[in-house]
């Protein structure tokens, strides 16, 4: 499948009549419950740390009937309603909303919890999001309608499975790039340089401490997507860190994570 990403992102590039591109949205659909989403959200994050200035992402919860009949068989209301809840998020802001939900994810998918509405209050505060206006907006009529829009935008870009990601350029005119699945980080960056055209200055990673403190939780996973430290040296330093209390070691039924302290 590698081989095959490349060979098509090699055919939108020479397809195009387009100069350099200085920009590039990314359609990102999830599905909150699954891990593979978990993951990629760990290499959009390094995506946005070393790409800032040439990309923008916008993340959909899959509305397909299997990931929405999940959303409403695992809620008592709307407001522990995972898929309206992150529409309500979304009013706030996307990237707001975006750290409420891989807050809420860090919760569920590690811990294997049922979302609550006490869970869900705490990764609302913990994002930075408004509680008060959360309330008020999670019982907007809207929201619903607003779920249907996304589940327009999933038809048109034929979306199937999440995780999936629809690579935009600026011509209107030209048809995204949809990678289906799970990746490695090499293959989102080498799409990512196909379509800018000219060469690319990445950006640098903050500190691990400072990291940690953003996401609040981690997996060593996700860190070493970040850092691509050896294995060795990422332990080394979580260790130091470890003993100046600025993080701990949790243990999850679905593995060890990394927890702020500060």
């Amino acid at each position: 499948m590698t081989e095959e990403l490349k060979v098509i992102a090699n055919n939108y590039h020479s397809n195009s009549d387009l100069s350099p591109v200085s920009k590039i949205e990314i359609y990102s659909f999830f599905d909150p419950f699954c891990k593979d989403s978990f993951k990629l959200s760990a290499i959009l994050s390094k995506l946005r740390i070393e790409y800032q200035q040439y990309i923008s992402i916008r993340h959909i919860l899959n509305p397909s009937l299997r990931v929405l009949t999940k959303c409403q068989a695992q809620s008592t209301s709307d407001r522990d309603n995972i898929a309206l809840v992150f529409k309500a998020a979304e009013l706030q802001g996307r990237s707001r909303a975006h750290r409420f939900m891989h807050l809420l994810q860090n919760e569920i998918i590690p811990k294997c919890d049922i979302v609550t509405e006490d869970m869900i209050a705490k990764c609302i505060v913990n994002a930075g999001l408004d509680l008060d206006v959360f309330r008020e907006d999670i019982q907007n009529s809207k929201l619903r309608d607003s779920l249907k829009i996304d589940l327009h935008i999933a038809r048109e870009m034929d979306i199937d499975m999440a995780p999936s990601l629809v690579f935009f350029n600026e011509d209107v005119h030209e048809e995204g790039l949809k990678v289906e699945g799970l990746y490695p980080y090499h293959i989102y960056t080498y799409i990512i340089n196909e379509m800018i055209g000219m060469p690319i200055e990445k950006n640098l990673p903050p500190t691990l401490a400072d990291y940690i403190q953003q996401k609040q939780l981690v997996t060593e996973e996700e860190l070493r997507t970040i850092y691509e430290w050896p294995e060795r040296t990422l332990r080394k330093e979580l260790k130091k860190l470890a003993l100046q209390r600025k993080v701990e070691k949790l243990k999850y039924p679905e593995g060890e994570y990394w927890k702020s302290r500060m």
